[in-house]
Parts: structure tokens; sequence; C-alpha cells
């Protein structure tokens, strides 16, 4: 069967354009005016009931050719078009007219078909039917309504058409792993398909109230709209990477959004049309790319900082070892010429005083003392050298028999002053016997000598066991227990901001005319504890005495050793 016109049935005016459709394709046909008149209402017939009954029924023109008959043939179908049996009285007039009338269910509807037969001579061959559709096709309206009727038919089809080319392009955008959209200038969405809700978990009015801020990260979402805005301001394409936040998950991943305008005129821009692409494994790969790439260059400066320190440490260690020997040297070297000097000194004030004035004798006096501290600085740097150079292994010691002998040592100093010293029992630790006896001579040496001239010295050594964290220093290497042990004086005391320079080589705050000494106890003092891995500092103020503070590492703390006053 050839199809070759179609007219909708919906109303009465339709029914014209039924009729003269139908008489045209007789005339086409080569019927007689009367054949054509007589098939033409027996169409007319079954189209009125069609309008009447029905909803939307339509009527189709149609040829069709076997080899013993030809018909031209008029269906008119309605979804909701009942036929009653016996027929309607319209549907009878029309079957007598035509050759055949059929009648064909449809569900809940119905297909009425008319057969018009023609004499076999007139033959409907495939050039007769192109012919026929071509005459359908370019006939001009037959009246205004015609024309409208026309015109609403093919905006129809093409809304039908238009209609199937959304669906399918959106079962197409849908059927694809990426965000699929359209925006206006502003940056609302016109159109999103199925991933971009299923991703976010927002729905496009959502998405635009928001305009994206509960799914794009903080960090990203400022710049984001602003490159946004210049791009569409010059209608260029915007290309931008950012996190977004899955709402699965609740993870931020990075994205790539990639929208390009679409124009509808040459100087104005319709929409703005893109996607959103899932880039998170690249950048995760780019970024672990480039910190390894970081990590490896930053590897192999330390390396070479490693070998760079290295060096710096031999050559720091030969130059402190050969400083060490020269000062070991040459301190001991010196004490030989320095004894002769002394001893000189006293021949001749013994036994040439009486041929000297009294300048003469009192430059020989000076020589002596000079000598005589020359001798103690001497001393004490072959002292301090020997910390470096002479270290012994570690012994169990106990700091009462340690602080016993220095007692001892020091009795005529704390006679003269009538200093009282008073001591709790110190507990026991790892370490070299000959050093501890310099800690203790010296910080109890410094606080009997540094002692007010009008009150006698008051020395108290408290001690207790701490752990690291109780230090008032971080120690890299720390020992599980620390020894503390504080010795405190009422002595002239000096201000704080000097604690780091007396600890130093040869640092006095006082002249030789006021308190003897070198300037090395103290430095001695820290040295040991430095061996040690230990620390010492000291809290001091001018008139009010001073607390030295030791903290030794101890593997156990016994309680033994002296109590009372000396």
């Amino acid at each position: 069967m050839e199809e070759l016109a179609k007219v909708s049935l919906d109303n009465e005016m339709d029914l014209i354009l039924a009729h003269k459709r139908t008489m045209k394709l007789g005339e086409l046909a080569s019927l007689s005016l009367a054949t054509q008149t007589t098939f033409a209402t027996a169409v007319s017939e079954v189209a009125r009931y069609a309008i009447e009954q029905g909803t939307s029924a339509v009527l189709t023109l149609s040829a069709i050719a076997t080899p013993k008959r030809q018909y031209l043939v008029a269906s008119i179908e309605d979804e909701n078009l009942p036929v009653a049996n016996p027929l309607n009285q319209a549907l009878l007039y029309a079957q007598r007219l035509v050759e055949k009338l059929e009648i064909t269910s449809t569900g809940n509807g119905s297909r009425i078909s008319l057969y018009f037969s023609l004499p076999i001579a007139r033959k409907i061959s495939a050039e007769r039917i192109a012919l026929w559709r071509s005459q359908f096709s370019s006939d001009q309206p037959l009246s205004p309504y015609d024309e409208i009727k026309r015109k609403n038919e093919q905006l129809q089809e093409l809304a039908g058409r238009l209609q199937d080319s959304e669906q399918h392009y959106k079962r197409v955008t849908d059927s694809l792993p990426l965000m699929i959209f359209t925006a206006n200038q502003a940056g609302q969405l016109l159109y999103a398909n199925a991933w971009v809700t299923a991703f976010t978990g927002h729905s496009i009015q959502a998405l635009n109230q928001t305009r994206w801020s509960k799914v794009m990260h903080p960090d990203d979402y400022p710049d984001f709209w602003k490159h946004w805005n210049q791009q569409a301001a010059d209608a260029q394409p915007f290309h931008y990477e950012c996190r977004l936040r899955k709402q699965m998950t609740q993870d931020y991943q990075w994205h790539l959004f990639s929208v390009s305008p679409v124009p509808n005129e040459p100087s104005k821009i319709a929409a703005w049309t893109g996607f959103v692409v899932d880039i998170h494994a690249q950048k995760v790969m780019g970024q672990t790319l480039q910190e390894k790439e970081e990590l490896a260059q930053a590897k192999a400066k330390l390396e070479q900082s490693q070998r760079d320190l290295q060096a710096t440490v031999n050559e720091l260690n030969r130059s402190n070892a050969e400083l060490s020997q020269f000062a070991y040297v040459a301190s001991h070297d010196l004490q030989e010429p320095l004894r002769k000097i002394q001893a000189f000194g006293e021949i001749l004030v013994n036994q040439h005083a009486a041929k000297l004035d009294n300048a003469g004798v009192d430059i020989i006096t000076r020589m002596q003392a000079a000598a005589g501290r020359m001798k103690v600085l001497v001393k004490d740097l072959l002292s301090y050298s020997r910390l470096s150079t002479q270290k012994q292994p570690f012994e169990p010691l106990d700091l009462n028999q340690i602080l016993a002998e220095v007692l001892t040592d020091l009795e005529t100093s704390i006679q003269e002053k009538r200093a009282s010293i008073t001591a709790q029992a110190l507990p026991a630790i790892q370490g070299d016997p000959l050093q501890m006896r310099q800690l203790f001579q010296n910080l109890l040496s410094n606080a009997i000598k540094f002692s007010k001239t009008d009150q006698p010295p008051q020395i108290q050594i408290t001690t207790s066991v701490l752990l690291p964290h109780q230090l008032p220093v971080t120690i890299r290497h720390a020992a599980p227990q620390y020894v503390f042990v504080s010795i405190s004086d009422n002595g002239i005391g000096f201000e704080q901001k000097f604690e780091d320079r007396i600890f130093r080589l040869f640092q006095r705050l006082h002249g030789h005319s006021q308190y003897e000494g070198t300037g090395m106890g103290l430095a001695i003092c820290k040295k040991v504890t430095d061996n040690h891995q230990g620390y010492l500092t000291v809290r001091s103020q001018p008139g009010k005495g001073s607390t030295f503070m030791v903290y030794l590492p101890a593997e156990t703390a016994l309680d033994a050793g002296i109590t009372g006053g000396r």
C-alpha cells in the first residue's frame, strides 16, 4: 500500500479538506466527475462519523495494486473510535458507495478502510504513484484554512521531531559517564544530564540557587566565578580545574569544567554548553609524580648536605683534636717557664731585696702575682683540654662521696669565710669521677668566693629525680630519668641577662682586683655536664644570690649520703 496524503480530522473545516483531497485523488486516477463524487461522498460520511464519535481521527489516502485488482484506499483511524454492530447509518451508506468497507480493531479504537476499485486497464505503476505523491506535495492550498492546516501539521511534525531529538539527546547524555549541561551568561543551568544530580546530590534548581557553593571546594569557589565572569563577558571558551564534593562519599574530587559559547547570531550568544569530567586520578598522579620529583631533588640535596656536613664535622673534629692537643701541650709546656719565673722572683726578693729600691721590689712582687695568675690559668686550661682529650669510661658514682671529698678540699676556704653548707642525700649516677669532682668543686668554690662581705655564705644543696618532660629544655637523646641537683647561695648574684656569658671561656663579670679567678671555672662545669649528656643553667639576681641547676642522666637514683651542715 502506497501512502499519498494525510488529513487530520478535528472539525467541520477538516471535512471539506478531506472531501477535496479525495476528489483530487480521483482526478489523478482519471475517474469521471461522478465517480470522483461517489468516492469522496463515502469518505466524507465516514470522516464525519469519526469526528463525532472519536477524539483525534486521521484520514490517510493510499493506492494499492495486486496482479488482479487495483484500489484507491481511504483509511480513517482513531485510537478512541467505537464501531457499533449493527453499523451506523452513515457507515452503511458509505459501504454501499464503495467496493469494500473494512473495519479493523486497534485496541480501544478502530480503523475504517474504504476500498474503491479501479479498472484494470488503468494500471497503478511506481512512476504514477511518485507523480501522484508529488502532486499532493506541491499542490497549492485550497483555502486559507487549508494553508493554516498544512502549516500546523508541519509545525506538529517538527515539534514531534524536536521532541524525539531532545529525548534522544537526553538518553545519549545520560548514558555518558560525565556531567553535561547548558547554561546562560550568568552561569545558571538551563539543562543538565542525570550525572549532575547523581554526583552532586542537588537538583538543577538547588545548584542555581546556591551557585554551586555547597558542592565546590571553598578554596576554588571565588576564583572559579571570577574566571567565568571574565570569559563569559568576552564570549570566550571557559576551562577550569576545581574540586567538587561527591554526594555519595562526601569527598572532594578534581574535575575539569570545559564550556564553549553557542552563538545564535554573529554577535550574540544563545547559551553556553559544556561538560565536567573527572580528572581526580590524573591530578593525584600528577601531584604524586611532582612530589616524587621534589622528594628526589630534596633527597639529593639532603645527601649532598649530609656529605658536606660530614666533611665539616670531620674537619671540625680534626681541628678540635688539634686545638685540644695544642692547648694541652701549650699549657703543659708553659708550666716549667712559669715555675722558673716564680723561682727567680723568690730569689730576687729573698737574697737581693737589699739591693733594690722600693720600686724594684714592687715590680718583682707584681711579676710574682702575674706569674701566679698565669699558673692558675694554665692549670685551668689544662683541665679544660683534658675534658675533651682524656675521656674515661663512665662508672657508678656515689655523689655523696664526691661531695664529701670536695668539701674536704675546700675546708680552708669554708673556715675562712665561715660558710655553712647543707645538703640532702644525693643519688648515684653513671659518670666520670674526676669530672664530677671538678663540677662540684667549681660550683661550690664560686658560691664561697662570690659571697657578701658582711654576711657568711649560706649554701644549700637539694636534689630530686625528674622525667625527661620535666626538664627546662628538650634533650635530643633523652634518658629515662634525670638527677636534678641545685646549689643555692646567698651571695652577690648577677644580672640574669649574663646567664649565657658566664659559661663561656675566659668570661668574667668582675675584675681581678675584686675576685680572683681565670673565668674558666663555669666553662669547665658546662663542659662536664655536656660530656654527661646533661644540662646546666642558673637563676640569679643582684644581691639575692644564685642557684645553679644541674641535670644529669641516671640509670638509678639511690637514697644514700650525707645530711646536715659544714
